[in-house]
């Protein structure tokens, strides 16, 4: 496994930079306005995200793990430029508080998925089921996949790249 355990996070540094790269230029030329531009790299990345990460369980070798959580990661990485930029445009004075805000409720969802996977592992050792056998992690990674997809649904219905606050 080795130096493949950096490939995801590496694709996610390069998705990243595409991702403002490309909404940038959305923006400048007017292919899409602000709000569009940011709702289509959210929805995209989450998207893609949600089915790479529903995918991992699927494959029974460590390559077929890394290349989904590389293809997720890259992904979740590329919807950065929809929701992460968001706070700027909405709220540009504040955005450092709105920002707060937001990655506390995104670190408190974190802890509670530590604290479910955990209970979910146990679970299914309990259960007589191997924790090597892909059917203990299923539902592991269809949660994050599910949530992925719902919080993409909720931000391209909810979402403005529109200033509310000065």
């Amino acid at each position: 496994m080795g130096s493949s355990k950096m490939l995801p996070y590496l694709n996610m540094f390069i998705f990243s930079n595409i991702g403002g790269v490309v909404a940038d230029h959305l923006v400048t030329t007017r292919i899409l306005s602000v709000t569009n531009t940011r709702k289509f790299l959210n929805t995209i990345g989450f998207i893609v995200a949600s089915l790479a990460l529903m995918a991992i369980p699927v494959f029974r070798t460590s390559g077929g793990a890394v290349l989904c959580s590389s293809v997720a990661l890259g992904f979740l990485a590329l919807g950065r430029a929809g929701f992460a930029v968001n706070h700027m445009d909405i709220a540009p004075r504040y955005a450092g508080i709105v920002m707060g805000v937001s990655n506390t409720a995104g670190t408190l969802a974190g802890i509670i998925g530590v604290d479910l996977t955990g209970r979910l592992l146990e679970a299914a050792r309990t259960a007589d089921s191997s924790l090597s056998s892909p059917e203990s992690w299923r539902l592991v990674f269809l949660i994050p996949g599910l949530l992925c997809i719902f919080s993409s649904f909720v931000f391209l219905l909810f979402s403005t790249g529109e200033r509310i606050f000065d």
